[in-house]
């Protein structure tokens, strides 16, 4: 089965990080990222983390980047709310949603 048959196809940010094979493509997946509202953002990590190694660390970089600029109280939120998503997935999305903030 391939990836994109996995994968839930209802979130923008999700189909444009699937459909990313070009570096325009990838510029575009990275601006939606970048865009998205912090709550809808941690909603679609697990689905994140499904994408490829290229894909997810692009998303890793964006995410991070957004984190540094919070004030530390929201960061230690993001990371309390990531850490309870990475609990709920299995072990491989946990692991990659767990590495964002390490």
């Amino acid at each position: 089965m391939s990836q994109a048959a996995t994968i839930d196809f209802d979130s923008t940010l999700i189909r444009r990080g699937v459909q990313a094979a070009t570096f325009p493509e990838m510029a575009e997946f990275a601006a939606t990222v970048e865009g998205r509202p912090l709550d809808k953002l941690l909603a679609e990590l697990p689905r994140l983390a499904e994408l490829s190694d290229m894909k997810f660390s692009l998303a890793r970089q964006v995410i991070r980047r957004r984190a540094r600029n919070l004030a530390p109280v929201e960061r230690e939120q993001l990371k309390v709310y990531a850490e309870e998503i990475a609990g709920t997935a299995g072990a491989p999305v946990a692991a990659r949603i767990r590495a964002l903030f390490s």
